[in-house]
């Protein structure tokens, strides 16, 4: 059985009362200076009742992704060789950069 009152005509008749006292307060505020401690009771309140209003618009925050462990020193990409199409130091091939040992070869004049 559902409760009476618990509608959603009942939630808005409820909420404009709710919004009427508010008014009330901010009136009612009005008397005391802004700086003392009734108008900082009144104040928060005010803020307190507002709630109201905002509590239905507020979504579950997204949870991040979860991130798989790494082995210790391996950082994002996890420990492994070099790059593929990279040779391996001392391999024997060109240094990084692609110039041979001793500049490039001689440019044949064309015929």
């Amino acid at each position: 059985m559902v409760s009476p009152g618990t509608g959603a005509g009942m939630q808005a008749q409820s909420k404009q009362r709710v919004a009427k006292v508010i008014d009330q307060l901010l009136e009612i505020g009005a008397a005391f200076p802004k700086d003392g401690g009734e108008w900082n009771s009144i104040s928060r309140a005010i803020s307190a009742l507002n709630g109201v209003f905002t509590a239905a618009k507020k979504e579950a925050e997204p949870k991040p992704l979860p991130v798989p462990p790494t082995m210790p020193g391996g950082g994002l990409g996890g420990l492994g060789g070099p790059p593929s199409g990279i040779p391996s130091p001392g391999a024997g091939g060109p240094p990084p950069g692609g110039m041979p040992p001793g500049g490039p070869p001689p440019i044949a004049p064309e015929p």
